[in-house]
């Protein structure tokens, strides 16, 4: 019995270093998969589309440094931009709201850019993001609209971002100040062809929407003759300014206000009171006409029916957000072709409106883009040549669910060490087994 000692605590050694291993791969596993904040861009979006420049703003989880790199040469992207706040002091600092403007470019090129964001620097999908200048316009006189954001205490809401989109144009933007004013020259408006966008000065629809980080978001719309300045925006808030035409009209969105009481954006994502996600009678998309269908083209022409005459906000949530204000013709019928193609993957479709009793909806759609090796014999819906569209299409503007870009950069990542530890440990259990019949061998002798 002796002689056996040896051998029966090799084995007992083995299986506590087996144990104790698995308690640490486990553990370390745990650590890794737990969610945490990250520096990783979301919302990213991109506005003011001149001739010779743009600007590209995007939220994180926590306060970072951010900036750019762009180039006309997809393969040299390396000309930086910094934020317009590091700009203006002169040192980098964290925000969890960045804005990067981008000027001195030439006139009708591509820009091709990527994110840096903290440590890292990101694309889109393994290709670099990119944007195209306007060409050289007359510009027009200058139309200046202002407003105030509002945090849900009444406090001045300081760096928020506030987007702005006239009906048929492309997204503006810009940054409150520690008042919380901002304004912006919507005479800067183009549509999505880089002309000088023509527009109602009095009746002309303006979607705007607030960006605050962590601090929150807000919509409203108004129009072009109650812009000067817009009433107070309030973040949490989806806001109506529009004035309606009767008595009886008035009272009903008076009602539909005090009892929804401006639901907090976040609520909606789960509240029925607003019709998140259905369809009303008078709302129908036929392309895509199920949630989850299945569109064999990265540039489908989304169309539907709804109440003739109807202006609806058309949101696609893809890595760069894009974003349209159209108007339904006289029959009803409304179409949109994004401006930019699509990745393939699963992606979304929200139509925001106000229905004929002036209540706020919303409609939801999934669909998936296949790539192209999956596309046999399924229907395309691509926009033809002769597609007529109400509103031209332009670029960002709601918050949507998080853009999953890959950093580009290596970057620091936690190693879950399963296969080195499951190496060590069998490198150990090898040796031990040695071990015993050595030492049995020896005790024998």
């Amino acid at each position: 019995m002796a002689k056996r000692i040896p051998t029966i605590a090799g084995i007992l050694i083995l299986l506590g270093g087996l144990v104790a291993g698995v308690v640490l791969v486990n553990s370390r596993q745990g650590l890794v998969t737990k969610a945490g904040p990250t520096a990783s861009p979301k919302n990213v979006k991109i506005s003011n589309k001149g001739s010779n420049t743009f600007t590209v703003s995007w939220t994180t989880d926590t306060p970072v440094t951010g900036y750019l790199r762009y180039s006309e040469d997809p393969a040299k992207i390396t000309t930086p931009a910094g934020d317009i706040r590091d700009q203006i002091s002169g040192s980098s600092q964290g925000y969890t709201n960045h804005y990067v403007v981008v000027s001195g470019l030439n006139a009708d090129r591509t820009i091709y850019f990527k994110i840096g964001s903290g440590s890292q620097t990101y694309d889109d999908n393994g290709k670099p993001f990119q944007t195209r200048t306007g060409p050289q316009v007359i510009a027009p006189a200058e139309n200046v609209v202002n407003g105030k954001v509002l945090g849900a205490d009444g406090s001045t809401v300081n760096n928020a971002i506030v987007y702005v989109e006239v009906e048929g144009g492309e997204t503006l933007s810009a940054m409150t100040n520690s008042e919380g004013t901002w304004k912006l020259n919507l005479a800067l408006s183009r549509d999505s062809k880089g002309a000088v966008l023509t527009y109602d000065p009095e009746t002309a629809l303006i979607s705007i929407f607030v960006e605050s980080g962590i601090s929150g978001t807000a919509t409203a719309i108004t129009n072009t003759g109650k812009a000067k300045p817009v009433p107070d925006i309030v973040l949490g808030k989806n806001q109506t300014f529009v004035e309606t035409t009767t008595a009886s009209t008035t009272e009903a969105a008076e009602t539909a206000t005090k009892s929804s009481g401006f639901k907090n954006i976040t609520e909606e994502a789960t509240t029925t009171a607003l019709a998140e996600a259905t369809e009303s009678a008078s709302t129908v998309i036929s392309n895509p006409a199920i949630n989850g269908e299945m569109i064999a083209t990265s540039s489908p022409e989304f169309r539907g029916k709804i109440n003739a005459g109807t202006t609806i906000k058309i949101t696609v949530h893809s890595a760069l957000e894009m974003t349209q204000v159209i108007k339904a013709d006289k029959d009803g019928n409304w179409k949109w072709t994004p401006p930019q193609g699509l990745e393939p993957g699963v992606h979304t479709l929200t139509l925001e409106y106000t229905d004929e009793n002036n209540v706020f909806q919303k409609v939801v759609r999934t669909f998936t883009v296949l790539a192209a090796e999956k596309t046999a014999g399924l229907p395309a819906f691509t926009a033809t040549p002769s597609a007529t569209i109400t509103a031209t299409p332009s670029a960002t503007l709601t918050a949507t669910p998080t853009a999953k870009m890959p950093a580009t950069t290596s970057g620091t990542l936690t190693d879950t060490g399963t296969f080195s530890l499951t190496m060590l440990l069998g490198v150990l259990g090898v040796l031990m087994v040695i071990f015993g019949r050595v030492s049995r061998d020896w005790w024998k002798d």
